[in-house]
């Protein structure tokens, strides 16, 4: 019973992982390399107590997700703990760079330099969140599998898409993302958290 408790907790963290990111990127839209390095001191001069609460959010909501990955059973499926870690570690990155441009009043081509670098730690984010996609949904029924595999697949296409500038996927592939952990965040509440939990335990 403790355990079946603590699992339908870790879908409540779920919930939160999704209300707190939701709610950090309806803040303010960071600006890319697409931009030059005086549009992005710029911007960053103009919103920097705004970006900082974004980026602390951003933290938070690395915290509700690693609770809620635990709950998925991250602590004993290497692939989901390789998952969670890479996601965990790249969107503190994508934390950490705004953060720098926000508190140092850059130069133009300092400002550019450090936006190129969060262009890759976003990139590095996505990729890792197609890693976490199917490391979570290896274990579930088909239909959560097929989903899993679909966000992967968005979220692969999102982060090769940075090198071209491309910004089609920039809004379907986080919404897909946020999709699927309500998904899995609803089993776990409904006490479905793995169909397979032998086999879950074990891979």
């Amino acid at each position: 019973m403790g355990a079946a408790r603590s699992s339908r907790r870790g879908g409540w963290w779920g919930v939160a992982f999704v209300v707190t990111l939701a709610v950090s990127a309806g803040m303010v839209s960071l600006p890319t390399s697409a931009q030059s390095g005086a549009q992005i001191a710029g911007f960053y001069r103009a919103h920097g107590s705004v970006i900082l609460l974004q980026q602390l959010l951003g933290v938070l909501s690395v915290v509700f997700f690693l609770v809620f990955a635990v709950a998925l059973g991250a602590g004993r499926r290497r692939w989901l703990l390789v998952g969670t870690v890479l996601v965990a570690i790249s969107e503190l990155a994508t934390n950490v760079l705004p953060v720098v441009l926000a508190l140092s009043n850059p130069t133009p081509d300092g400002a550019y330099a450090l936006t190129v670098a969060e262009d890759l730690a976003d990139a590095a984010l996505f990729a890792s969140v197609a890693v976490f996609s199917v490391a979570a949904t290896i274990d579930q029924v088909a239909w959560v599998q097929v989903t899993g595999l679909v966000v992967a697949a968005l979220a692969v296409i999102r982060a090769a898409a940075t090198s071209f500038a491309i910004t089609a996927l920039d809004l379907v592939a986080p919404l897909a993302f946020i999709a699927l952990i309500l998904i899995l965040s609803v089993r776990l509440l409904i006490g479905k958290p793995s169909p397979r939990p032998t086999a879950a335990a074990h891979s």
